[in-house]
């Protein structure tokens, strides 16, 4: 899929926003793998933690009971590394990502939690045999 990258440079001064992607510092304690910790900012809400994460807002909230949302507050989240960042547009839930060098589709996906199949979904044009550096794909950018 090409994208006309003038109307990328548009966009930008149109109000596209680099995301950023939220980090975790792993828990180290073993008694769960695949946890860590975020502390909480003043602009984060539940919702885009739990997306940013890959958890629903169901499994935040069972990972922190009667959690106080407020800045400095320290929540056990889900904890993977992730690679790939997003620039969308403001007030909508998909973003895109520009295609590297080395790039496969399953670790896009995985990146952006959604399965290979519904990347193709957003991408119908888009296949790792035709896919080029540079190339622009729409995923999933909720968690900004």
């Amino acid at each position: 899929m090409r994208f006309n990258n003038n109307l990328l440079l548009l966009a930008s001064f149109l109000g596209v926003a680099t995301a950023f992607r939220r980090t975790c510092r792993p828990d180290l304690t073993g008694e769960i793998t695949g946890t860590g910790y975020y502390t909480v900012t003043n602009s984060d809400t539940l919702q885009q933690i739990a997306a940013d994460f890959c958890s629903a807002q169901e499994e935040m909230d069972a990972m922190n009971p009667n959690v106080d949302l407020k800045s400095g507050t320290i929540l056990k989240v889900p904890c993977r590394t992730r690679k790939r960042d997003c620039s969308r547009i403001e007030g909508d839930y998909n973003g895109y990502y520009t295609f590297v060098d080395g790039d496969q589709l399953s670790m896009i996906a995985a990146d952006f939690c959604i399965d290979v199949n519904t990347l193709r979904s957003l991408n119908p044009d888009a296949s790792e045999t035709t896919l080029s550096p540079g190339e622009v794909l729409k995923v999933p950018c909720a968690w900004n």
